[in-house]
């Protein structure tokens, strides 16, 4: 019997492993664009090892293609990869893009939610948090498409490689001014969002959608955030992106050095005021050393000798 044990415990190893490698060479080729053969490795690994995990990946990877087919697979393994899963990260995840107008997603956001709330209590603004949550997909949907076209814009010095990315750069423009008017008009209803009323993964929606808006929208809005910041109510990261983007608007150093620019095909931060001590001050607002939110965030090595 021991011996039994012994040998499921090696074929269970070997299965895992396997899945692993399958499930490596798919984030590969998702990583490159390459979604079909990704999606047969994912499906490799959901065979070796049937877990959640795995069949989140398929979820996602299918939601991507974007075809009806794809929609239905995708809700398929998404409710088998939700069931023993009580948080809202779903609901904020821009890979399900092309699922939110379905009604079924409604029913994806009430599972989430039923559970969430019986592990933390009542959503105060549920309307606020399930719109907001949209609105993050929303502005961030197209990233996957057009983050590996802008990758491809700087190695093909300047051009990008296919001309279907300027319908997808037109829709991404699209959404951001759907979700402006919309985001403004529920600001005028309910105030700014806080983390209190609507959690902190639907209040961080709108200081995101804001930041991509105008200047004059920016400056008006920030004190709300702001205000909500010093509160409690709001993430550092999303306050200190506003901060800075501001105050570069303005022609001043950024104090956290959140806002990016390119030195020929290198990106670096934009100006930051006593470089030496930035670190202290993301510190003081509870954000991570600049060297470690650039390499994580963007694979950029940065240095400067703090004080």
């Amino acid at each position: 019997m021991k011996k039994f044990i012994t040998l499921l415990a090696m074929l269970i190893s070997v299965q895992i492993a396997f899945a692993q490698n399958h499930v490596s060479k798919g984030d590969s080729l998702k990583g490159e664009g390459l979604l079909m053969p990704a999606l047969t490795e994912y499906a490799g690994a959901m065979m070796e090892n049937p877990t959640s995990e795995n069949s989140y990946r398929l979820a996602s990877t299918t939601a991507l293609l974007w075809t009806s087919q794809m929609r239905d697979t995708s809700f398929y393994f998404l409710n088998y990869a939700l069931q023993n899963d009580s948080t809202l990260d779903v609901l904020y995840d821009p890979d399900f893009l092309s699922l939110i107008d379905d009604p079924r997603w409604k029913d994806i956001e009430d599972l989430q939610f039923g559970k969430y709330e019986l592990k933390n209590g009542a959503t105060k603004n549920k309307p606020f948090a399930r719109a907001l949550f949209r609105m993050i997909i929303k502005d961030q949907g197209f990233m996957y498409a057009g983050n590996i076209e802008r990758r491809k814009y700087m190695q093909n010095g300047g051009y990008f490689s296919t001309p279907a990315i300027f319908p997808v750069l037109a829709r991404e423009e699209k959404n951001m001014k759907e979700n402006e008017s919309q985001l403004l008009k529920l600001l005028d209803e309910y105030g700014w969002p806080t983390a209190s009323r609507v959690t902190e993964f639907a209040a961080a929606g709108a200081a995101l959608i804001i930041n991509h808006s105008t200047y004059e929208i920016r400056k008006k809005y920030f004190p709300m955030l702001e205000e909500a910041f010093k509160n409690g109510e709001a993430q550092p990261l999303r306050y200190a992106k506003m901060r800075d983007r501001l105050l570069v608007e303005e022609g001043k150093e950024q104090l956290y050095g959140t806002q990016l620019k390119f030195e020929g095909n290198t990106r670096v931060p934009q100006s930051i005021q006593d470089p030496q001590n930035v670190d202290k001050r993301r510190a003081e607002i509870g954000l991570e050393p600049l060297n470690v939110y650039l390499k994580k965030r963007f694979d950029i090595d940065w240095q400067v000798t703090s004080k």
